[in-house]
């Protein structure tokens, strides 16, 4: 009981007043949160600057350029939390059959995400090696092939086995390992809805702890999407309210923030010349819990408004967009940088934006065009997806509920 009236009161101060979304408003919010978290990843995978020795991924460049390589290192920090977020929700998503058929409703998701997921990236990963493969042999020094994870003048079968399938490395369109570690997730969601009705508490302390130690455990690229697709399923489960109260989530933004920067002016603090401290890495990867709730809680004040309405509309194609997004980002950088003037801080920042904005632009564009023009070739490329409109039917299905005592007593 006293556990349950600690709940309580930390539910009020996490909600205030604000009132639980309506299965039609949470849609909305997951398909905002959607689309705005693969505009981020099109920021994330950026990468460095063109000519920069310095990856964002150490933090500030102090010796050149510190500026803009603040802004690239923070954008970056602050975007890791868009996988771990999108793995909540989709595992959200995932675990709305009845308890009491979960071997059918199990076998039906599987099956669903592998049209939805898997196909869709064997599709666009054969795309993606057909015509850089082309572009290897019309001109096999151009400088997008550089920024490729394949070489094409020494693959081998197994590289090229890779290449599609992203069988033990990532596929040639890296963005997808994404993808591959969430289809993986969903083909061992037996176990994983075994531990949640079961030992709930034990199966999130292993992937937590094979997260934050950067194991894959011999089946994962990155453990984070197995973990928070685990989240997810665990707050569906049992019934755990999604809405943040307006004041809590623009506090959890602000401390986000301050970590984000933090982390991104480490070399200044800490000698990052050598190995990467561990105690850096692990921190580094912890602070997307507190993304996680900090991103959600701000979708959720801007998702229900005129804008975040008309934006949402656009959710349906957050998977062309990731899907699209790499290597056309790499080709739009290399296209920009001969026309800055100068490489200072300034125009550096308004590279990466510009590149950004026409990656987004393009990707957005040729979504909208072949869904109007070549729907069946959308719907294949898009995983069954809808180009715009309403999206994420599961949302109004009832939770399975969690019916042993002893489940309703270690609640959410």
């Amino acid at each position: 009981m006293a556990f349950l009236a600690y709940r309580e009161t930390f539910g009020r101060l996490v909600r205030g007043s604000a009132q639980a979304p309506s299965p039609a408003e949470l849609s909305q919010v997951i398909s905002f949160a959607r689309i705005m978290l693969i505009v981020g990843l099109v920021f994330l995978h950026y990468q460095k600057f063109p000519d920069s020795n310095v990856s964002p991924f150490v933090g500030v460049d102090l010796a050149q350029n510190p500026l803009a390589t603040f802004v690239n290192s923070f954008i970056l920090f602050f975007f890791f939390s868009v996988v771990p977020l999108l793995s909540m929700v989709s595992g959200w998503l995932f675990f709305t059959f009845d308890a009491n058929a979960a071997g059918a409703g199990l076998r039906h998701r599987i099956g669903k995400r592998f049209t939805s997921l898997y196909l869709p990236m064997v599709c666009w990963n054969a795309l993606f090696l057909l015509a850089l493969g082309a572009l290897f042999l019309l001109r096999p020094h151009y400088p997008l092939l550089g920024e490729l994870n394949i070489r094409f003048d020494r693959a081998g079968a197994m590289d090229y086995a890779n290449a599609l399938f992203g069988l033990t490395r990532h596929p040639i369109g890296f963005q997808f390992w994404f993808v591959r570690d969430l289809f993986v997730t969903a083909l061992v969601s037996p176990l994983l809805w075994l531990s949640l009705r079961r030992a709930p508490y034990l199966g999130m302390a292993v992937l937590g702890v094979a997260w934050l130690a950067g194991s894959g455990l011999g089946l994962f690229f990155r453990t984070d999407v197995a973990f928070f697709f685990y989240l997810g399923g665990f707050l569906r489960l049992r019934n755990t309210p999604l809405h943040i109260g307006a004041r809590t989530a623009w506090a959890v933004m602000a401390l986000y923030v301050a970590l984000v920067t933090l982390r991104t002016l480490a070399p200044w603090l800490i000698d990052m010349s050598g190995d990467r401290p561990d105690l850096i890495t692990a921190a580094t990867r912890a602070m997307r819990l507190v993304g996680v709730v900090a991103c959600w809680g701000v979708f959720l004040q801007i998702a229900l408004t005129p804008l975040g309405a008309f934006v949402a509309r656009y959710g349906g194609l957050a998977f062309f967009l990731h899907a699209a997004h790499y290597p056309l980002i790499a080709e739009v950088k290399l296209l920009l940088w001969p026309l800055l003037p100068a490489a200072t801080d300034g125009w550096l920042v308004a590279h990466l934006v510009a590149s950004v904005l026409v990656t987004v632009a393009i990707g957005i564009s040729l979504g909208l065009v072949l869904a109007r023009g070549a729907p069946k070739v959308f719907a294949l490329m898009n995983g069954g997806r809808s180009g715009t409109g309403p999206q994420n039917p599961n949302v109004a299905v009832a939770t399975p509920p969690l019916t042993a005592a002893k489940d309703s007593l270690v609640g959410s």
